[in-house]
C-alpha cells in the first residue's frame, strides 16, 4: 500500500515530462502539416470550419508560456472547453462519414449494372470461392472478422423481421454488462445506420448540401454518367472528411498534452524536460501565429534541435515506466477509500486519461452501473424504433444498405460452417440483380484480400 501511494509523485512527474515532449512533437507535426497543406487545406491556411481551433490553441499556449502559473486557471478552463469542442466536431465528422458510406454502398453496386460482362455470374462457383477464402485462416477471430465482412457486403435479402430479431438478440448479450458497454453498442448501431443526430449549426454546411442532394436523387433512375458523377462527389467529400478527422486528431493530441502540462506543472514539473521543451514550443507557437497572420516567416530551427535531441531514446522507456506506475495507482485507488474524490486523486486520474492512447477519451469519472432488465429493454426498444422510423419511406436499396452496415456490428450469428454456406448461397440466389451481385462479390473479395 505504501509503495503504491509513493508512486503518485513520480508518476505525476513522469506525466509532466512525457506531456512536454508530446506537446513539442505533436505541435511541431501539426504546424508543419498546416504549413504544407497536409490536411486538405491550402498551404498556410485553414478551412473556414476549423480555422478557429488551432488559433485558439496557439494563443492559450503562448499565454501560458509567457505568464506561467498566473495563467494556469484560465488556461485550464479554456483548454477544457476547446477539447470538448474538438470532440463535438469529431462526432459531427463521423455523422457525415456514416451517411456518405450508406450512399457509397448503393452506388458502388449500381455501377456494376452498367458494365458489360462476357462470363455469366455463377452463384455456386462464386459462393465456393468466397467460402474458401473466409475459412482459409485457422484463427477463429480472423474467421469471424471475415464473416462480418461477408454479411456487410453480400446482397442483403433478410426480411425486416429477421433483421430486427438479430438486432434484438445482439442487444440481449448486454444484459450482463455495465451501462457504458450497452450505450457503446447503441452508438455503434446508430452510427452504422447513419442515424446519429445530424448537426444543425452552420459548420460543415457543404456536407449537408451533398447529403440533401443525395437523398433527393433517384438511384434507380440513374444512368452510368450520373452514377459516376455522384461517386466522384462522394469520394471527394470522403477525402475531405478524412482530412478533417486527421486534423482534429492532431489538434486533440496537442490539447491533451498541453492540458496535462498546465495541470501538473505547478506541483510536479520535470524541470529538466520543461527547460528544453519550453523554448521549442514557444518557437513553434510563434511560427504558427505567423502562419495565421499570413506572414512568411521561418521556423527557428535552433530552438528545436536541443529539444528533439533530448527526446531521442527517452519517450519509449518513459512510457513503459508510466505504465508500471499506473498499475500501482489503479490498485491504490481501488483500495483506498476517498482517493478518487481527493484533489490529488482527481488530478492524477485526470492526467492518466489525458495521457492515454485514447485521444478522445471521456474525462469525467463515473461509477460503474450494471444493466438491469428495464434499462436493457428501454435501450433496445429505443434503437429499434429509431431504425424503423429511419427506414420508413426509403428505397429498398437504401434500407438494404442500412441493414448491411448494421449487420457488420453484430456478433457473428452463425453456428456452423453450413449456416455460413447457406447464407452466402441464399444471398446470391435471392438477388435477381446481377450487377448488384457482381459488385458486392467484387468488393467483398477486395476486402478479404486487404485491398
Amino acid at each position: 500500500m505504501k509503495s503504491e501511494k509513493n508512486a503518485i509523485a513520480p508518476l505525476c512527474k513522469a506525466y509532466d515530462s512525457l506531456a512536454w515532449m508530446n506537446l513539442t512533437a505533436h505541435l511541431y507535426n501539426l504546424t508543419e502539416g498546416i504549413r504544407d497543406g497536409q490536411f486538405g487545406m491550402e498551404k498556410g491556411g485553414l478551412s473556414k470550419e476549423l480555422d478557429g481551433i488551432y488559433g485558439r490553441l496557439i494563443t492559450e499556449i503562448r499565454d501560458y508560456l509567457e505568464r506561467g502559473d498566473a495563467a494556469r486557471e484560465s488556461v485550464l478552463s479554456a483548454v477544457a472547453k476547446l477539447r470538448a469542442e474538438v470532440v463535438n466536431r469529431s462526432e459531427q465528422v463521423q455523422v457525415f462519414t456514416d451517411s456518405l458510406q450508406i450512399y457509397e454502398y448503393i452506388l458502388n453496386r449500381l455501377e456494376y449494372s452498367f458494365r458489360q460482362e462476357d462470363k455469366p455470374f455463377d452463384d455456386e462457383e462464386e459462393a465456393r470461392d468466397l467460402l474458401r477464402t473466409i475459412f482459409a485462416s485457422k484463427d477463429p477471430t480472423e474467421v469471424n472478422l471475415r464473416i462480418q465482412m461477408m454479411v456487410s457486403q453480400l446482397p442483403v435479402r433478410l426480411t425486416k423481421k429477421r433483421f430486427f430479431d438479430l438486432l434484438k438478440d445482439s442487444f440481449s448479450i448486454y444484459g450482463n454488462s455495465d451501462v457504458d458497454a450497452l450505450l457503446g453498442f447503441r452508438y455503434r448501431i446508430l452510427s452504422a445506420a447513419a442515424m446519429q443526430e445530424e448537426p444543425t449549426d452552420s459548420v460543415f454546411a457543404d456536407y449537408r448540401k451533398i447529403l440533401s442532394a443525395l437523398t433527393a436523387a433517384d438511384a434507380a433512375g440513374m444512368d452510368a454518367d450520373s452514377c459516376k458523377e455522384w461517386q466522384e462527389h462522394i469520394a471527394d467529400s470522403a477525402d475531405a472528411l478524412s482530412s478533417d478527422a486527421d486534423y482534429l486528431l492532431a489538434v486533440q493530441e496537442c490539447i491533451n498534452a498541453f492540458y496535462t502540462v498546465a495541470l501538473l506543472d505547478s506541483d510536479s514539473a520535470d524541470e529538466e524536460t520543461k527547460g528544453l521543451m519550453l523554448p521549442a514550443v514557444g518557437a513553434i507557437a510563434e511560427f504558427g501565429l505567423s502562419l495565421l497572420a499570413g506572414r512568411q516567416e521561418e521556423l527557428r530551427e535552433s530552438a528545436l534541435a536541443p529539444a528533439f535531441a533530448y527526446m531521442e531514446g527517452r519517450l519509449e522507456p518513459l512510457s513503459e515506466r508510466v505504465l508500471k506506475d499506473e498499475a500501482k495507482i489503479d490498485a491504490y485507488s481501488e483500495r483506498e477509500e476517498g482517493f478518487r474524490e481527493s484533489e490529488e486523486g482527481q488530478r492524477v486520474l485526470l492526467a492518466k486519461k489525458l495521457m492515454s492512447t485514447s485521444s478522445f477519451a471521456r474525462l469525467t469519472e463515473e461509477s460503474i452501473v450494471m444493466v438491469d432488465r428495464e434499462r436493457l429493454e428501454e435501450v433496445t426498444k429505443e434503437v429499434m424504433g429509431i431504425l424503423e422510423r429511419g427506414m420508413e419511406g426509403r428505397s429498398k436499396a437504401y434500407n438494404r444498405s442500412i441493414m448491411a452496415s448494421v449487420l457488420k456490428e453484430l456478433p457473428v450469428f452463425f453456428n456452423s460452417h453450413t449456416e455460413v454456406m447457406n447464407y452466402v448461397l441464399q444471398s446470391l440466389h435471392n438477388c435477381s440483380n446481377e450487377g448488384e451481385k457482381r459488385g458486392a462479390v467484387a468488393m467483398l473479395k477486395n476486402l478479404l484480400r486487404g485491398e
